[in-house]
């Protein structure tokens, strides 16, 4: 008897831990939102980097079977799409959880990402049944789909290209990142002590994290100045991530620690060390920077962004705006930034394009030079030739 209330405990406990891990791995902003007649509530992840759209029926099985038969449609038996079920009865509730969700009270994901041609499929069919009147929508610390009423204050920037990136960035809404910055007076904040990155930022509302190319960690150190003792860098090896571990240190220990400046298109967007690190217990706290290799110069900005700032999409404009605490408008001098570094781009190219023409040029003069040579040898030997041939004889 008592080894089987053993064996049962060691599996409650094993359950746990993998519930207590399955909660910490599965991050991002959600949403309750009513769906169908008897406006039945779905928790549904909000992503900012897909078109999908998703209702997991394994946590809410009995209502996904009600659809089917009403619908008459045929649908997986793990998951069915949000298109199929009648937009009319979609309705979002404005209330959003600040925390990370736990897996197990999800039933579904919304993708409010951008396709390459500007468009994405939940906003064409919200706006086609007049539950949106501009195929807009605003996701952050607030959700709001009534745009027009907006009246607060938005900084925006362009979509920039993503076709060179991976394709699971295609749908993704993604900004130019210039620069960062750090401090916390006037003189310290000022565009001639940014540091350059020159990369671009994935706007991914759905990822717990902010992932940053690896070659940065001796940055960012630089920045926080940490205690490696306390703070050292943890390499996931499974996960091929680093991320900075702090352990058995006060709550005030990152109340003198600078904070970093992000600048999105132009614009400086502040988030503190405290809202960088989360407190995972007994003293202990990771980054939610997290690093790994990168082919390009890709920053992914996740929940920390989100739960600061609003971020305005306008998909048919492509367009993204932002609204917050704490942002400093560096637009003007990231406009001579730019220039300046097309006229670089457009040095070294015009410098190619020099190198190349020469090349070619220097090849055509070879070719002509060498073309003359055979010609020449050949009209000599056939001179020397025609000095051999006897002449027929005189009758």
């Amino acid at each position: 008897m008592k080894s089987v209330i053993s064996i049962i405990l060691i599996l409650i406990l094993i359950n746990t831990i993998l519930l207590i891990e399955e909660k910490q791995t599965i991050p991002g902003i959600f949403y309750e939102i009513g769906i169908g007649k008897n406006t039945t509530k779905v928790k549904m992840i909000l992503s900012t980097s897909t078109t999908n759209n998703t209702l997991f029926s394994n946590s809410n099985r009995k209502y996904a079977v009600e659809i089917q038969e009403k619908r008459n449609k045929t649908f997986l038996i793990d998951t069915m799409l949000i298109n199929e079920i009648p937009i009319l009865d979609f309705k979002f509730d404005l209330e959003i959880d600040p925390t990370d969700f736990n897996y197990e009270s999800i039933q579904g994901e919304l993708g409010f990402g951008i396709n390459l041609d500007g468009k994405n499929q939940l906003m064409e069919l919200l706006y086609k049944d007049k539950i949106i009147f501009q195929k807009e929508i605003i996701i952050g610390s607030e959700l709001i789909l009534d745009t027009y009423l907006v009246e607060e204050k938005y900084y925006f920037g362009n979509l920039t290209d993503r076709e060179d990136l991976d394709p699971k960035y295609h749908q993704a809404w993604v900004t130019e990142l210039s620069h960062i910055l750090t401090g916390t007076s006037k003189q310290e904040l000022m565009w001639n002590n940014t540091e350059e990155i020159n990369g671009r930022a994935v706007l991914d509302s759905s990822s717990k994290y902010m992932f940053l190319p690896e070659n940065y960690i001796d940055l960012i150190l630089d920045i926080w100045n940490l205690n490696l003792t306390k703070c050292p860098v943890i390499e996931d090896e499974e996960k091929e991530i680093k991320y900075i571990k702090c352990t058995k240190i006060p709550k005030y220990y990152f109340d003198n620690i600078k904070p970093i400046y992000f600048i999105i298109d132009g614009y400086a967007f502040l988030l503190t060390t405290k809202e960088l690190f989360e407190n995972i217990g007994n003293g202990n706290y990771e980054s939610l920077l997290r690093f790994r290799k990168e082919n390009h110069n890709l920053w992914t900005f996740g929940s920390p962004f989100f739960k600061k700032y609003k971020i305005w999409m306008k998909y048919d404009k492509k367009l993204i705006g932002f609204n917050g605490k704490n942002i400093i408008d560096f637009h003007k001098e990231y406009k001579i930034w730019r220039k300046e570094n097309e006229l670089i781009l457009n040095k070294e190219s015009n410098d190619k394009k020099i190198v190349y023409i020469g090349a070619i040029m220097g090849s055509m003069i070879l070719l002509t030079i060498l073309y003359c040579l055979i010609k020449s040898l050949k009209t000599e030997n056939s001179r020397n030739s025609s000095k051999f041939i006897e002449e027929p004889p005189f009758h």
